[in-house]
């Protein structure tokens, strides 16, 4: 990734910060409306906010697999 891609994806997830968990899973699910790079970020925020029985304490990429099929995203 480039230092601009960086950089703007992190300005997104600083965005997505103090969204309720249901305004980030309707970003997620837009995509007509945002793109890939905000709905990723908004993911991120989802992940991170997922209760513990969803995420079972695994890694990220099997904690964002597990909350998008729970939250079917």
């Amino acid at each position: 990734m480039s230092r601009q891609r960086i950089y703007l994806f992190s300005r997104y997830v600083a965005r997505t910060y103090a969204l309720s968990l249901d305004n980030l899973i309707t970003i997620v699910r837009a995509r007509e409306c945002y793109s890939p790079m905000f709905r990723a970020a908004a993911l991120r925020h989802v992940v991170l906010q997922a209760p513990l029985h969803v995420t079972g304490g695994q890694p990220f990429a099997a904690r964002r697999r597990a909350v998008r099929k729970f939250y079917q995203l």
